[in-house]
């Protein structure tokens, strides 16, 4: 299936820059065999559409002190949703939170310095849902975004 408004260029810029968002223009036109300023055009208009929302950094939770990954899933009654925004506005270790269908309600990662640093954002889930805790032994796929 193709996005509506996604040409051949358009993918192939989009999956240049999710592989690197700091590539120049001059950089991303030679790879996708356009000028600079048509690819400066192309990258605005991806912008505009709302297709690009912004550039980001990957960076090694490891290198920054936060060795432990883990995977809570937790349960919620819909009168509490708003305080599983609070909770999130107040942890950001929580780097991810998607809601779902299914059993639970909330599925989030959160990245912890050790046992009780998780231990402690965890505390805070639970004070509005229950929640199952899984520890991650490695990110097997953490991918770009197909652009279709």
């Amino acid at each position: 299936m193709t996005a509506p408004g996604l040409d051949e260029v358009d993918r192939q810029l989009l999956a240049a820059v999710q592989r690197d968002a700091r590539a120049s223009l001059t950089a991303l036109a030679a790879e996708i065999h356009l000028g600079v300023s048509a690819t400066r055009a192309r990258l605005r208009g991806l912008e505009e559409r709302g297709v690009i929302t912004g550039y980001t950094a990957r960076v090694d939770p490891v290198a920054c002190g936060l060795p432990l990954r883990a995977v809570v899933r937790m349960k919620v009654h819909g009168a509490l949703y708003d305080k599983v925004a609070a909770v999130l506005d107040r942890e950001p270790q929580i780097v991810r939170c998607v809601r779902v269908t299914g059993e639970a309600c909330y599925v989030a990662e959160i990245v912890a310095a050790d046992m009780p640093d998780l231990a402690r954002i965890t505390s805070e889930l639970a004070r509005v849902g229950s929640i199952t805790t899984d520890m991650v032994y490695e990110v097997v796929a953490d991918r770009a975004i197909p652009a279709r």
